[in-house]
């Protein structure tokens, strides 16, 4: 299965400039986590950041700032992890381990966000395939012990 067939197409997207507390109430009233941080180039929009809410509280933190005079580009996550939609879920779920995120931007080939990934929407599809896996274990004949 190709990420682009389990992604979420409707991606909560938010631009650098924007001030970090109209980003923040855009992710509470949404309801979600995380939003993808777009510019729009040659009429192409692609992620350069990814903003979490652990970005929102750790980062403003940090900076001792005024959550009220920050941008989504003083906190933001820069270079996200992208992945391609037509990738696999197992090459997805290995470059996310290795970049240490539950979610990633997913893109077409020129680069342009066409949805997210996240490790929820992964799971159940490891799941199925294990399971899978174990049914066809578990219906292979076992040797017989020889005697001698």
């Amino acid at each position: 299965m190709q990420i682009g067939e389990l992604c979420s197409r409707e991606v909560i997207v938010v631009r650098p400039e924007e001030p970090l507390a109209e980003a923040a109430r855009e992710m509470l009233q949404q309801h979600v986590g995380a939003v993808v941080v777009v510019e729009t180039k040659d009429g192409r929009t692609r992620p350069v950041g990814i903003l979490t809410d652990r970005d929102v509280v750790c980062r403003q933190i940090e900076r001792q700032a005024d959550l009220f005079t920050l941008t989504v580009a003083d906190v933001m996550t820069p270079d996200p992890l992208t992945v391609e939609e037509n990738g696999g879920v197992a090459e997805a779920i290995e470059r996310m381990s290795a970049r240490n995120v539950r979610r990633a931007p997913v893109v077409n080939a020129d680069g342009e966000l066409i949805g997210i990934v996240t490790f929820d929407d992964l799971l159940p599809v490891l799941a199925e395939q294990l399971g899978a896996l174990a049914k066809l274990i578990g219906t292979q004949p076992q040797c017989e012990r020889r005697r001698s």
